[in-house]
């Protein structure tokens, strides 16, 4: 058997045209906001309610798509999300828009949670590790590409930013319909109860603990990637150069995220990684809204996200050694993305109400989450 790299390119587009539309809303958040009347805290919704499905019900549509088949939540996921971002470039109100993001979060999630297991079917055991570390890349190479919309925002206007990144979800869907195999769905008998997989996900410990560290690392990401932009145009930035500027910080991320691969094949482990990566992030990110420069602004910016990618890849690696069966594999996914999605629903709202305070209050719960990402850590290590 050979590593099916096609079909995993084609579920790697997939991901990452999903999470570019996570990135298109701080490219634009500006322009909506002037547009519906909403202010900073108001607009960083968008960002919020998109994981809202993934923050209430993370764990159980895990263990939903495991009994549907991954191949199916996978283009479910594609399919509703493509819709959902459709409707969100052509909603006529805040209210709209708002029930748009909520759908859109609910296909990302879907996908997310079936790709791990799809991909590491489809690699040998011998390219596993690297299918995984790069399928690890998705999130800020898609967060990266929404953010890259900004260009189109400030030329054309929002709705058409927006309608051209749910036209290539579109797209990605069609490839991962005509490429992906279908993975056999296990008798409904073959699983444990819900509430049993939860209790040995729960025993385990190590799960929880990924779990935290995500969840925390988001906070700090998101800090970067759903306000950069704003705060570049705070200290003087056009809205298409700090678009960019936030693109260029995410495409660190995912440096950050290959360069954690590299790492480990030489022997450093993922538990350091994560302690690592989670301190120097949370100095750096700090340090954005704190200095009064947009060229300083930017540099800890790219810094921060790229020592932060250490975080999630090695997340990824250590979660499938983390759980007591590998039947657990899904549902500990679905855990771990309903920890960073309620990351990401909490996080946003509170840094925008700090931030239209004064941008430096935007520090402290960066700093706060780094600490709890490094406790966590730390706590893998043992």
């Amino acid at each position: 058997m050979t590593t099916r790299w096609p079909p995993i390119l084609a579920i790697l587009a997939g991901g990452i045209l999903g999470a570019a539309q996570i990135g298109k809303v701080p490219a634009a958040m500006t322009t909506i906001g002037a547009e519906f009347g909403l202010g900073l805290a108001g607009a960083a919704l968008l960002v919020s309610l998109f994981a809202l499905m993934a923050a209430l019900g993370g764990l159980a549509i895990g263990l939903a798509a495991a009994r549907i088949g991954p191949n199916r939540a996978l283009l479910a996921g594609l399919g509703i999300g493509t819709m959902a971002a459709g409707a969100a470039a052509l909603a006529p109100g805040p209210a709209a828009l708002l029930a748009a993001r909520v759908a859109e979060g609910a296909g990302f999630l879907l996908l997310t949670v079936a790709a791990p297991g799809l991909i590491a079917g489809l690699a040998t055991a011998r390219d596993r590790a690297t299918a995984m570390a790069i399928w690890g890349a998705y999130m800020p190479l898609g967060v990266a590409l929404g953010l890259a919309s900004a260009p189109l925002v400030a030329a054309f206007g929002w709705r058409v930013a927006w309608g051209a990144l749910a036209a290539l979800l579109a797209l990605a869907g069609i490839a991962c319909w005509r490429m992906v195999p279908r993975a056999p769905v296990a008798p409904t008998g073959a699983f444990q109860p819900m509430g049993q997989q939860v209790r040995a996900l729960v025993a385990a410990r190590r799960p929880l603990q990924v779990a935290s560290a995500f969840a925390t690392y988001n906070i700090m990401y998101l800090g970067i990637a759903a306000f950069l932009p704003a705060r570049l145009e705070s200290l003087g930035a056009g809205t298409g150069m700090a678009g960019v500027a936030a693109a260029v910080a995410a495409l660190a991320n995912a440096g950050g995220n290959l360069a954690s691969g590299v790492l480990m094949a030489r022997g450093v482990a993922a538990e350091r990684l994560v302690v690592a990566g989670a301190v120097a992030m949370s100095v750096t990110a700090a340090g954005v809204y704190l200095v009064p420069s947009a060229i300083a602004a930017t540099a800890l910016a790219v810094l921060a996200c790229g020592v932060g990618g250490l975080v999630p890849a090695s997340c990824f690696a250590i979660l499938p050694r983390a759980v007591p069966a590998p039947a657990l594999v899904a549902p500990a996914v679905g855990l771990v993305m309903q920890g960073n999605n309620l990351a990401q629903l909490l996080a946003p709202p509170a840094i925008g109400a700090l931030a239209t305070i004064a941008w430096p209050l935007a520090a402290l719960p960066l700093l706060a989450a780094g600490l709890l990402a490094a406790l966590a850590g730390r706590a893998l290590t043992r």
